[in-house]
This record gives structure tokens, C-alpha cells and sequence, in this order.
């Protein structure tokens, strides 16, 4: 049985948006982290990024991740990425992207450093 996918989202007091992901991050999920991020984009400056429950993360979802932090800095915001899954974590070190990606420890870490 595939396991499930899904986001959820909670906004900070100061108005940052904090999507938790869970499941696997792929070519069928990465579209719709994407599609979810638009939407905040429209609307809030700052979005973090909880990957603690991602299982596994495809190509196709490191490529959403490194077209977040591109959308959000054309548009004048910023992604941070907290809580990385061990998943995540040796794919993200494997290919050097955390000099392209802001990571930090915890939510309350990364909310700080948006709104502070």
C-alpha cells in the first residue's frame, strides 16, 4: 500500500506559514508541495518548510524544493527548511544543496529568524 501524502499548515503569530510534509516527496506529491507554496506566496512573504515526517524524496521533490526557494526570492520572500527526515537530510548532503537551502533545526528556530 502507497504511503499517503500530505501537508498541513499553521500560521504563525507574525504571519509566517508553516507547512508540515509527510509521506513521500516524488514526481506525483512534488507538484503538489508546489501548488500549496503558490498559494502562500500569493499571500504571505515567508513560509518554512517542516520535512521531519518525509519518508523518501525523489529528484523530482529536491526539484521542488530548490524551485520554492526560487520562487520565493523573485517574489521578495524567503523558505526556510526545518527538521530535515534522515531521508531528506543525506540527500540534501550528498548534493551540496544546503549551501542553496537556509536550514534550521526547529519551526520556532526558523520563524525567529524570519520575523525577527
Amino acid at each position: 500500500m502507497p504511503e499517503t501524502f500530505d501537508i498541513t499548515s499553521v500560521e504563525s503569530p507574525g504571519g509566517t506559514t508553516v507547512l508540515r510534509v509527510s509521506g513521500q516527496l516524488d514526481s506525483k506529491s512534488a507538484p503538489v508541495l508546489l501548488s500549496r507554496s503558490g498559494m502562500i506566496r500569493n499571500g504571505s512573504q515567508s513560509l518554512v518548510v517542516n520535512l521531519a515526517a518525509v519518508s523518501f524524496i525523489a529528484s523530482s521533490g529536491v526539484g521542488a524544493l530548490l524551485a520554492l526557494v526560487e520562487q520565493f526570492r523573485e517574489s521578495g520572500g524567503k523558505v526556510r527548511f526545518v527538521a530535515l527526515s534522515s531521508a531528506v537530510d543525506s540527500v540534501i548532503r550528498l548534493l551540496n544543496l544546503d549551501q542553496f537551502l537556509t536550514i534550521d533545526q526547529t519551526e520556532s528556530d526558523a520563524v525567529t529568524a524570519l520575523e525577527g
